[in-house]
């Protein structure tokens, strides 16, 4: 290929420091951007992903780079050795584990929102962010069938299983209980045991012990380095890169108790819900505590007597500054679920009060409410229990305690799809995209299933049976058509399909087989040394 056709190396490597950056691979970008001396500021960006997904859709052939490569060892998959007590310096290993991230949160939040997903590319395409699109012929491309997932793996904790999640490379996975315990588990060990029988496959390769009171929540770090993990009014943060430290190295003191945590894409900063209306971010380096800005609201209008209007223009005068108050004022309940957008440029929330908030996470201001968005028959509203935004950044995904899961236009505010056929009255409950965004997954408390819509058509398409009591959390695997669940019976699940297994057993019995010809070559040049030396040869005694 003529040095035409290809773009400059100075051109390219800032982009692919930038990538690697927006990946969360920040030590790494420092690494590459000092060793190719590429003089550029480290900013996460996803321009070189947008570059190869446009180039693909134009049939340029590019091969897909192997990104599970770029973190091999991050974690050690040693299992349970001798709790480790010493307290290393905090500054050090907060800065050890984030280093490189963006160091503020509106610079970051800059950087996202130049990858604005509705800005359209040469061709009219999209960049990357883009999955969930009901614009484009939803009748021709919905499914009536669910994955077929099969529980591959199971463990337990002592008492019923609270939270579970993802790292954001799909490579680990978290469960959190009421009995205090954390577990980290391998999900390509998962994968193995279907097939190895149990033998010499361990997939939790961590337990961590700090919490003195139920886990409520957990989120991995955007590096895969760090856990946060909530009980209570504290949040702990674990360093996962030192397999002998089983408690945590910071923690996060807080007011109320915690429902729900979330990092920011940068890694720079914490979400936090609680049992407090007032959503909080925390800077996980400097422990500092921020609050969105107090909303201001207009003086109410006066009464038809200092008016001197009629009680029914009095009355639509008060209704429309409750209104107002109510779309940009804060909650006026508790917090269930918080969540950053993939973007990191607005975060949303779930409240007791029955509605659902998108916030600017730049300056703090609420840009768009769902007030009471899980209405109950009889009743004025349900307390939403789980919202999620899109990967496109144009849809809402919820649920709540009218046992209903909804997908909203976050844009207009707008209900699209009413996903039924679960119930969910009396605990919260997790409502989830598959990978792919092609389904929506949350689980049904008359009979402890996991219940599959397809998201585009919302019917429902598919049951997953297992548990044996209620299920308290189910989490999507942001790379592959798998979840996880946990609930009461105590246990945690690992769905996936038969072929990923399959696939994960082929690629182990490769490596297993290549270690084992390597070992076989290196006994025979051993054995012709051995022979040579000793063996009777010219001149040998």
């Amino acid at each position: 290929m003529s040095e035409l056709s290809q773009m400059r190396q100075e051109d390219v490597l800032p982009l692919i420091v930038s990538q690697l950056a927006e990946y969360g691979y920040a030590q790494l970008a420092q690494v590459v951007a000092e060793q190719t001396h590429t003089a550029v500021t480290i900013k996460p960006s996803p321009r070189l992903s947008e570059m190869l997904f446009i180039a693909q859709e134009e049939s340029v052939e590019i091969e897909p780079t192997d990104h599970t490569k770029l973190q091999q060892g991050a974690i050690s998959a040693a299992n349970e050795e001798e709790e480790d007590d010493d307290d290393d310096d905090e500054d050090e290993e907060m800065q050890d584990a984030t280093a490189g991230a963006p160091s503020g949160l509106s610079e970051s939040g800059d950087t996202n929102t130049n990858a604005d997903t509705n800005t359209k590319t040469k061709g009219g395409k999209r960049p990357v962010m883009t999955r969930l699109n009901l614009d484009t012929d939803p009748k021709s491309s919905h499914r009536t069938k669910g994955p077929n997932l099969k529980t591959v793996y199971t463990t337990t904790h002592k008492e019923s299983v609270t939270c579970t999640t993802f790292s954001k490379d799909g490579r680990y996975a978290a469960s959190g209980s009421a009995d205090t315990s954390l577990k980290i588990l391998d999900v390509n060990k998962m994968k193995l045991v279907d097939h190895d029988g149990g033998n010499d496959v361990h997939p939790v390769i961590r337990t961590l012990y700090d919490h003195t009171t139920p886990v409520t929540d957990c989120d991995f770090h955007p590096n895969g380095l760090v856990l946060a993990a909530s009980s209570d009014t504290v949040v702990k943060l674990y360093d996962l890169s030192k397999p002998s430290v089983k408690r945590s190295f910071r923690y996060l003191q807080d007011s109320h108790p915690i429902n729900s945590v979330s990092f920011h894409p940068s890694g720079d900063f914490l979400l936090v819900g609680s049992e407090s209306e007032t959503v909080r971010i925390y800077d996980v380096k400097t422990l500092q505590c921020f609050t969105p800005k107090a909303f201001t609201a207009p003086p109410p209008p006066p009464t038809n007597r200092q008016s001197g209007s009629d009680d029914s223009a009095a009355s639509a005068a008060a209704a429309q500054h409750q209104h107002q108050v109510q779309q940009q004022g804060p909650h006026r309940g508790g917090i269930n679920h918080i969540e950053y957008a993939p973007t990191g440029s607005v975060f949303i929330s779930a409240s007791q009060d029955g509605s659902i908030k998108v916030w600017d996470a730049i300056s703090g201001k609420v840009v768009r409410t769902i007030e009471g968005a899980h209405s109950g028959k009889g009743r004025e509203f349900s307390g939403v229990t789980s919202a999620t935004i899109s990967k496109n950044g144009r849809y809402i995904l919820s649920g709540g305690m009218d046992s209903a899961r909804k997908l909203w236009d976050l844009g207009s505010g707008k209900l699209i799809h009413n996903f039924l056929g679960a119930t969910q009255k009396t605990e919260k409950q997790s409502t989830v995209f598959s990978y792919n965004e092609d389904f929506v997954f949350s689980s049904d408390e008359s009979n402890n299933t996991i219940v599959c819509w397809d998201s585009r058509s919302g019917n429902l398409v598919k049951r997953y049976g297992g548990h044996q009591g209620l299920i308290r959390s189910v989490a999507a695997s942001p790379t592959e058509n798998a979840i996880i669940s946990c609930g009461d019976d105590n246990r945690v699940r690992y769905w996936c399909t038969a072929a990923a297994s399959a696939a994960a057993a082929s690629a182990n019995a490769n490596t297993q087989r290549h270690q084992g010809q390597g070992h076989q070559l290196q006994g025979h040049h051993q054995g012709h040394q051995h022979q040579g030396s000793y063996g009777g040869g010219p001149g040998s005694p």
